[in-house]
């Protein structure tokens, strides 16, 4: 009996003390700002995959998708086994990484390839930094893994080439042929770093090293990090301020040309759109959660000084939502349509204007209105004051088609006379008219100016094939109003109203998500029945809704969707 008694005692004592070792050596969150350069101008993290992937699969979208979808889960990323896994440190070297693994993806600028002999490609050179939380031996087989299993996927890289710089482990994979695009992993303790640029890599080790500067220590990250709820969400995102001015400053030469015809101009506005942008935008925040059943995307854009109250009167939103006239309009199959509620849509433009001028001097005052008019041009609107004191209470804006490069502009008609003046003057000599059942439908002899229609109250400008495509929807009555995404649409995300309201078609990455796990797991026997029931209810849970608001300090912007920007990630980077 007193054997047996000792034997008791020593068990829990054991058990004590490998539970003490286990509780004390557990994985201990960290800022993943400290891992990554001071001068990043896009910064992401994620505490938690697999917390990720069950707040992805606890969705409402995912409990109707799913079984139609012949997803078929199984236990491993989601559920109860990753934490153990985390907190005890036992199973396969993968599966210890995923579970423990904080990870952060910081972009550090651009670089460029020639496409052929008269394009530039340009590409972000990033990094993906992972804390582990586990031992250097592990970290480098899992490396070698499964970034090598990506490289030979995206790459058609066979071979590797290894090397030791500075205390880390570096993995290259180099594409065969073309562009020969390159991997490049380290490993530096429990740290791994992967990029698609060895300076970029190379960056986020000397950041570990303590030889250059994190972006931990930035005031405006940890100001961002407030506004958007960061500590209760899956992830987070940041974009210093000036992160938009060196886009732009890379990708000004494409844009200025839509500006002006001239050769001068153009180097001017290429040269001074950086500064203006630097100038009028401030930092950028996101972060996502689960909200009522779907992912929320919550993002920030801060804007300098005052100007955030001085737009509160311009950008007023209307006092009541409009009919949503504009949906009838519009085809069923529509992809993304923007719905703008001020309160004076010429006042919103002239407001913005004049905020926007008294941030830059003078002399560069009338690039602000050259850029404004700009964004306009393309719906076809010359003289912006009088096309938006001629316009009703509706404006909107619509994509009819993901691979559409041009919208088409819908608008409310106030006055017939100054909209009908205003679109034969964008559609210049020699207009075509024809109706179109008791529509009216006004083409240009000039392909790229379009056509422009008037609709009962509304007026349709756009290219030839896509307000002709409306008209017709109209005349059958087969319109984006009686659409069932339309209907079950969700609203005020804000206990203000907003000033935009934007639903887009999301299926592909529902698709995408979807085939992603159904891999293996039982996507061929969901049947011709299942992917019928599977299309009904992408229907209903495949869009996107989207508020945008003014806020204090800037503009605020909630979008509830099925998988959030999770499945924008997984169309574009996950394997096939």
């Amino acid at each position: 009996m007193v054997n047996i008694r000792r034997a008791l005692v020593a068990i829990v004592l054991l058990a004590l003390v490998i539970f003490a070792w286990l509780w004390f050596t557990r994985p201990q969150p960290v800022d993943m700002a400290a891992y990554v350069p001071a001068d990043s101008i896009v910064y992401i993290e994620a505490d938690s995959l697999p917390e990720i992937f069950n707040a992805v699969t606890s969705t409402d979208a995912w409990r109707e998708l799913a079984p139609p979808a012949g997803v078929e889960m199984k236990q491993g990323w989601g559920g109860w086994l990753p934490r153990l896994i985390s907190f005890t440190g036992l199973g396969s070297g993968d599966a210890i990484i995923i579970s423990r693994s904080q990870v952060a993806v910081t972009v550090l600028g651009f670089q460029a390839a020639e496409e052929s002999d008269t394009t530039l490609k340009f590409s972000p050179r990033a990094a993906l930094v992972a804390e582990t939380h586990t031992s250097e031996w592990r970290v480098k087989g899992a490396v070698e893994k499964l970034v090598g299993d990506f490289a030979r996927r995206s790459l058609s890289a066979q071979a590797v080439e290894r090397r030791e710089v500075d205390g880390a482990a570096l993995y290259i994979w180099t594409e065969p042929t073309g562009a020969r695009r390159k991997v490049v992993a380290a490993v530096y303790g429990s740290v791994a770093v992967v990029g698609n640029d060895e300076s970029a890599v190379q960056a986020c080790l000397d950041v570990r090293r303590g030889a250059r500067q994190s972006l931990s220590g930035d005031e405006q990250l940890k100001e961002m990090r407030a506004r958007v709820g960061a500590e209760r969400a899956l992830t987070f995102g940041y974009a210093p301020r000036g992160s938009a001015a060196k886009a732009v400053e890379v990708f000004a030469p494409a844009f200025v040309g839509g500006m002006s015809g001239e050769s001068h101009v153009q180097s001017l506005l290429a040269t001074m759109l950086p500064q203006l942008i630097n100038q009028t935008l401030g930092s950028v925040g996101w972060s996502s959660r689960v909200t009522q059943g779907s992912i929320e995307d919550h993002y920030f854009l801060t804007l300098p000084g005052d100007m955030a109250a001085r737009l509160q009167i311009p950008l007023a939103p209307a006092d009541d939502a409009a009919e949503g006239g504009t949906a009838a309009v519009l085809p069923p199959e529509t992809y993304a349509l923007t719905q703008y509620h001020f309160h004076s849509y010429e006042a919103a433009w002239r407001g913005l204007g004049a905020v926007l001028s008294t941030q830059v001097d003078v002399s560069r005052a009338t690039i602000i209105t050259l850029a404004l008019e700009a964004l306009l041009k393309p719906y076809g609107i010359e003289e912006p004051r009088e096309f938006l004191r001629a316009c009703g209470r509706e404006v909107a804006t619509a994509k009819l088609d993901a691979s559409s490069e041009g919208k088409v502009l819908v608008a409310s008609v106030r006055d017939r006379e100054v909209l009908r003046k205003q679109a034969l003057a964008h559609l210049g000599r020699g207009v075509r008219a024809e109706r179109v059942g008791d529509a009216e439908l006004l083409i240009s002899i000039d392909a790229e100016r379009g056509a422009a229609g008037f609709a009962g109250d509304y007026l349709l400008m756009g290219s030839e094939d896509d307000v002709r495509r409306c008209l017709n929807a109209r005349l059958e009555n087969r319109t984006l109003q009686n659409a069932s995404a339309l209907k079950a649409m969700p609203q005020n995300f804000f206990d203000a109203p907003a000033f935009a309201l934007t639903l887009t078609d999301d299926r592909d990455a529902a698709r995408s998500v979807l085939s992603y796990f159904a891999r293996g797991g039982g996507g061929e026997r969901a049947g011709k029945s299942g992917a019928g029931t599977l299309e009904e209810t992408l229907a209903r849970r495949g869009y996107s809704v989207s508020e945008t608001r003014l806020a204090d300090g800037g503009f605020e912007k909630k979008t509830r969707s099925a998988f959030g920007l999770f499945g924008e990630i997984v169309t574009r980077f996950a394997p096939r």
